[in-house]
C-alpha cells in the first residue's frame, strides 16, 4: 500500500514521544528532590517559627540579622581567604605538573597517573587524626596551613583535569614556538596557558568549592574560634536543647552567594570552550 510508510512514521513518533515523556518525567522527579529542600531553605530563612517541616513562613528579617552578625561575617571572610589559598596552593603546581605529564616522557607514567586518579578519591577523613598531631608538633593549628593542606589534597584531581585541557591543544602550536625562539617558560604562558584555561579555570573552581564546603578539616585544625570558617559557624548554631532553623537557612543562603558569584564570573569563560579552531593555521 502506497499509504505504508506514512503509516509507519507515527508508530515511530510515538516511539520518540513515550521516550521523551518518560525521561523527562524522570528529569522532573530527580529535579523535585533537590527544589524542595531549597525551597525549604528560602522559606525556612524568613520565617519567624522555622522548623523542619516545608510550610508558609512567618515573615521575618531576625534570621538574617542573626546571620549577619559580626561573627558570622569573619566565618564568611575567613572562608574565602582559606578557599583562595587552597585554590591557588592546587592550582599553580597542578597546572606545571600536568604540563609535565601531558608533553614530557616521565618513565612510568601512566602508573604515577592511575595513582593520582586514586588519590583524588581518598577522603580526608581518614589522615585527619595524624595530620592533626603533625600540624600540633609544628605549631601550624590556624588558618593559613589549614588552607594549604586542603589545596594540597585537591591537587591530584586538578592535575587529571588540566592534564586532559592541554592533551587537547596541538602539539604543533608549541614548535612553532619553539622555531621562534621561545623557551619553556614563555610557551607554557603565552601558548598552552590561554588555550587550556578553561580546563585550569574548572579545576580552580573544583578546588575553590571543594575547601569551601570542607566541615571537618577545619575544625579539627584551627584551634582559634575566630578563625573558623562559615562551615562551622553553621553548626555552631546548633545547641544541645535548640536548634535555629530559620537562623540556619538564612546563613546558607549567605553562604553561597560566594559561590554564585563565582559562577556568574566564570559561566562567559565555559560558554566559549576551548578556542581551538584555526590556531594550528
Amino acid at each position: 500500500m502506497s499509504s505504508g510508510p506514512f503509516l509507519g512514521a507515527p508508530v515511530h513518533l510515538r516511539k520518540i514521544d513515550g521516550r521523551w515523556i518518560s525521561t523527562n518525567l524522570l528529569l522532573a522527579l530527580c529535579g523535585l528532590f533537590f527544589l524542595l529542600p531549597m525551597l525549604w531553605i528560602v522559606l525556612a530563612s524568613v520565617d519567624a517559627e522555622a522548623t523542619q517541616q516545608l510550610k508558609l513562613p512567618v515573615l521575618t528579617w531576625q534570621q538574617f540579622k542573626i546571620a549577619l552578625e559580626p561573627d558570622n561575617l569573619q566565618a564568611l571572610v575567613n572562608s574565602v581567604i582559606i578557599s583562595l589559598i587552597a585554590t591557588a596552593v592546587a592550582t599553580v603546581p597542578s597546572t606545571i605538573a600536568a604540563y609535565s605529564f601531558s608533553r614530557h616522557r616521565i618513565p612510568g607514567k601512566q602508573a604515577i597517573l592511575l595513582s593520582i586518579v586514586f588519590l583524588s578519591g581518598v577522603p580526608i577523613s581518614i589522615l585527619i587524626v595524624p595530620i592533626y598531631q603533625l600540624f600540633q608538633w609544628a605549631d601550624c593549628l590556624s588558618l593559613v596551613p589549614t588552607g594549604v593542606f586542603l589545596g594540597v589534597t585537591a591537587m591530584p584531581f586538578e592535575i587529571y583535569v588540566i592534564k586532559n585541557a592541554i592533551d587537547a591543544i596541538p602539539i604543533d602550536l608549541e614548535e612553532a614556538a619553539r622555531i621562534e625562539q621561545a623557551g619553556i617558560v614563555r610557551i607554557l604562558l603565552r601558548v598552552v596557558a590561554p588555550l587550556c584555561l578553561p580546563g585550569v579555570m574548572a579545576a580552580a573552581i573544583y578546588g575553590f568549592i571543594n575547601t569551601w564546603g570542607n566541615f571537618l578539616p577545619p575544625l579539627v585544625l584551627i584551634s582559634d574560634i575566630a578563625q573558623q570558617p562559615s562551615p562551622v559557624a553553621i553548626f555552631s548554631l546548633m545547641t544541645n536543647n535548640v536548634i535555629n532553623y530559620g537562623a540556619i537557612a538564612a546563613y546558607s543562603l549567605v553562604y553561597s552567594v560566594p559561590v554564585i558569584v563565582l559562577y556568574l564570573a566564570a559561566s562567559r569563560l565555559f560558554r566559549g570552550g576551548f578556542a581551538l579552531s584555526g590556531a594550528v593555521k
